[in-house]
């Protein structure tokens, strides 16, 4: 146990508690062969719950033994009256609790417990969520019983309103309380739910409870269970399914459709069609850039056969159809066109946000940098204030967003790494934010990026310049489908990854690397 003294033991002692721990493995032993063969034999009988629950309540975190239990007890409520059915369940809810007091976070005991409700005559769900309160009472981070309680709260027809009034409940009186943030984040979409359907909780609720998390943060700045909550109080919820970018080229002929989230096309429930001139094509096959994944935003075809060079303007479209809606969209190549694209208007980084909104987060930007200044070197509050930048406006705020990142890997060194990563995914956002992206020439050298993020959104650019980075790996670059020079100089490359297959790249340099071998090859005898 933490905090108490450990006291030294003689060897004689040890000698003693070593035996007793072999007479009881051996006991253990004994009784589970002896459950296993009852078992093999098929018999279902009193004698075999005996022996079992003997062995679980000894140790209640054995599958195999709840399995036999589990068999014994439903062969018994086939053949059993139902007022010795109930019974029967009801000792085995006592039996269960008792279980639970020698391990109250055993995966084992809180299913069986689950089963066993749902095999009950006549269950009583009130007694179930005083028993859930019990043990959050003993242990209110329990995510095994706060799992168990959502599962009696379903069955019991307790409300989401009551639940969320819970949370509340025990978040007052405990900030720490990292299950009941949670809780409250699934519960707060089901009550006050977006008109727009994002899956998210109504903006005005959302704004509310930045005052009861901002209250949480204040008390305990450490404790990272507010922290969390508010991260997500940030997010934009679930986004919609829709085609981002439509490109086609003539040389070679193909189209590249970028969705707004990765999917599987050709199955559960979508499906891209193309027309040419007003005719679907048939036996359209579609490939996903990142051949290593079955789910992919980046979804590519060949039109060998269905586009013509030097003809009129060609007409193509590509229909998404998916259980959430269809979107057609269109493109027109010209005669005198080799490649075209229809692109989505929308801000990739900046969300359209009410008054009440922007208002709130700068004034959470501001309680923030005034806990800076209680706390200098509290990392949540410094990340946090990242955020809230990002939130509000990245691009008027990305000289302020890198100092304090610069400050987050001395502050928190041991993550410095993901930190410096992070910094890059933001660089890379604000390119895109600026729409660059959509140029055919895309200059991101000496800005020292990491990594390498959305590079699905650059499957367009023709020449891309990496150089005087210190990028290490290059597994994004798959998503390259159209450059044809590629400048990586002045990095740190490991590894040629990510390069193989690109169908357009010409010239490539790797100057002023860590490669000198690839499976054996000279490097740029690859390309």
């Amino acid at each position: 146990m933490h905090g108490r003294l450990k006291v030294r033991t003689t060897a004689e002692q040890q000698e003693l508690k070593r035996q007793e721990r072999t007479q009881k493995l051996n006991k253990f032993q004994a009784g589970f062969n002896r459950a296993s063969q009852k078992r093999l034999n098929k018999e279902y009988d009193k004698e075999s719950l005996l022996i079992t629950g003997q062995l679980l309540a000894a140790n209640p975190d054995v599958s195999t033994l709840w399995n036999y239990r589990r068999e014994i007890i439903q062969h018994l409520l086939d053949v059993k009256p139902k007022e010795e059915a109930q019974l029967l369940c009801s000792e085995e809810q006592e039996f269960l609790e008792a279980c639970l007091r020698v391990n109250p976070k055993s995966y084992g005991v809180w299913h069986h417990r689950s089963w066993l409700l749902n095999k009950m005559p006549t269950p009583d769900w009130k007694t179930e969520l005083q028993l859930c309160n019990k043990f959050l009472e003993y242990d209110e981070r329990n995510f095994h019983c706060w799992d168990y309680r959502r599962f009696v709260v379903k069955q019991s027809g307790v409300s989401a309103e009551e639940e969320l009034e819970f949370t509340s409940d025990k978040i007052s009186s405990n900030f720490s309380n990292y299950s009941s943030w949670y809780y409250r984040s699934k519960l707060l979409p089901v009550v006050h739910p977006s008109p727009d359907g994002s899956g998210r909780a109504a903006e005005d609720v959302l704004l509310k409870e930045f005052q009861l998390v901002q209250n949480a943060f204040f008390t305990d700045p450490n404790d990272q269970s507010a922290w969390f909550y508010h991260r997500w109080l940030l997010g934009k919820g679930e986004q919609k399914l829709e085609v981002d970018c439509l490109y086609v080229s003539l040389d070679p002929p193909k189209i590249i459709v970028r969705l707004t989230k990765p999917v599987k096309v050709g199955s559960n429930g979508v499906a891209l069609s193309v027309s040419v001139q007003g005719k679907q094509l048939s036996n359209v096959h579609w490939q996903n850039s990142a051949s290593s994944s079955l789910y992919g935003s980046l979804w590519e075809c060949s039109l060998q056969d269905h586009l013509v060079h030097g003809s009129d303007c060609q007409d193509i479209a590509v229909e998404l159809n998916s259980s959430e809606h269809t979107q057609l969209v269109t493109c027109a190549l010209g005669a005198d066109q080799s490649e075209a694209k229809a692109v989505s208007s929308s801000s990739f980084c900046c969300s359209e946000m009410t008054a009440a909104k922007t208002e709130t987060l700068t004034n959470e930007l501001e309680s923030c940098k005034q806990l800076e200044e209680l706390e200098p070197n509290n990392k949540w509050a410094l990340l946090t204030i990242v955020l809230l930048m990002r939130a509000i406006d990245p691009l008027r705020y990305q000289d302020d967003t890198s100092r304090y990142i610069e400050k987050l890997q001395d502050v928190d060194s041991v993550r410095r790494n993901y930190y410096r990563d992070l910094e890059s995914k933001y660089k890379i956002e604000n390119l895109l934010e600026r729409r660059l992206h959509y140029e055919n020439c895309v200059e991101l050298n000496g800005i020292a990026l990491t990594a390498l993020y959305y590079m699905e959104y650059l499957a367009t650019v023709s020449e891309i310049d990496f150089s005087s980075n210190k990028l290490s790996s290059l597994g994004q670059c798959c998503h390259l489908r159209c450059v044809k020079c590629l400048v990586l100089d002045d990095n740190v490359i490991v590894s040629c990854d990510g390069l193989q297959g690109l169908p357009l790249l010409e010239d490539l340099s790797l100057r002023n690397n860590s490669i000198f071998l690839y499976e054996g090859k000279n490097v740029l005898a690859l390309f």
